[in-house]
């Protein structure tokens, strides 16, 4: 354990929470871990032996809100309503949570973005992760290709969710918009698996 009394693990919460703090106070881009480690009391030299970078500390404030958003979208995937509510609420559960990101949140919605368009591996793994759980969803309809179903819906809905659209778009409220949309891509597929 670290002189702070702390695990790890603990630590390592507290600087993604230090982080976010001062991502929110001075901006994105203006987040130092020397001031990080002061913010928690530890030395900036200790602090490195948790996050090599300010890049690595910055990609765990964004992978804790990709968990959060997981998590949600499980709950929903789970859920005992008919596939097609729970594609039409993981599609809304996932607009809500961004949009909501942009607006109360834009500088960590900052972060995301940028490394959503740097590709990281944690963000791909996140996409790849969503698409799996929207393909299964899909399969609960029936027919076939739910991997390719989820792909197509998903970037039919892109500027429901795509980072730098949602900011975009953030102060109007989209939501049933969206909605007609799901619904829309959902009468095509029934439409689709009666003619098959």
């Amino acid at each position: 354990m670290p002189r702070t009394g702390l695990s790890a693990e603990e630590l390592r919460e507290r600087a993604i929470d230090a982080a976010l703090a001062r991502i929110r106070l001075v901006g994105f881009d203006k987040v130092r871990l020397s001031d990080v480690a002061r913010d928690i009391g530890i030395s900036h030299a200790a602090l490195y032996a948790h996050f090599v970078d300010k890049a690595a500390l910055l990609d765990a404030v964004t992978r804790r809100w990709l968990s959060a958003v997981e998590d949600a979208l499980a709950a929903v995937a789970s859920s005992a309503a008919e596939p097609e509510e729970r594609i039409t609420e993981w599609f809304v559960t996932l607009y809500r949570m961004k949009r909501s990101r942009a607006l109360e949140d834009p500088e960590p919605h900052k972060a995301f973005d940028i490394a959503a368009a740097l590709d990281k591996p944690f963000v791909v793994a996140h996409l790849e992760h969503m698409l799996g759980e929207l393909a299964a969803l899909f399969a609960a309809l029936g027919g076939g290709k739910p991997r390719r179903q989820a792909e197509l819906a998903y970037a039919a809905t892109a500027a429901f969710h795509h980072p730098t659209l949602v900011a975009q778009t953030a102060r109007h409220d989209r939501e049933q918009q969206l909605r007609d949309i799901v619904a829309l891509l959902l009468q095509g597929l029934a439409v689709g698996r009666q003619s098959a």
